[in-house]
């Protein structure tokens, strides 16, 4: 988890990591494990699209899944086993800014 408090930083630092990105929002993170094909992160991509989520492709060929609950985050990683899934709640000391 990352700290709300620290000061604002560069566009570039925010790209590097969606913790830095999207502090206000919950989020889960999917990429592709070596040796996996694309299509599995399509497919998650397609999931999060048609379940409502808002979604965003990173740079590096993840997929971020914003504002989404820990309940539906252990669904799409149970789903998706071939998918590496970084979740992060909301900081509510965030919350206050």
């Amino acid at each position: 988890m990352y700290d709300c408090l620290a000061p604002e930083l560069t566009h570039v630092a925010r790209e590097i990591h969606p913790a830095l990105r999207w502090k206000k929002q919950s989020w889960l993170r999917l990429s592709a494990k070596r040796n996996t094909s694309p299509l599995a992160l399509s497919k998650a991509f397609a999931a999060a699209t048609s379940l409502g989520f808002r979604t965003e492709n990173l740079a590096n060929g993840s997929v971020v899944i914003l504002n989404v609950d820990l309940q539906d985050a252990l669904m799409f990683s149970r789903r998706y086993p071939d998918l590496l899934a970084e979740y992060e709640p909301i900081n509510p000391f965030c919350l206050h800014k």
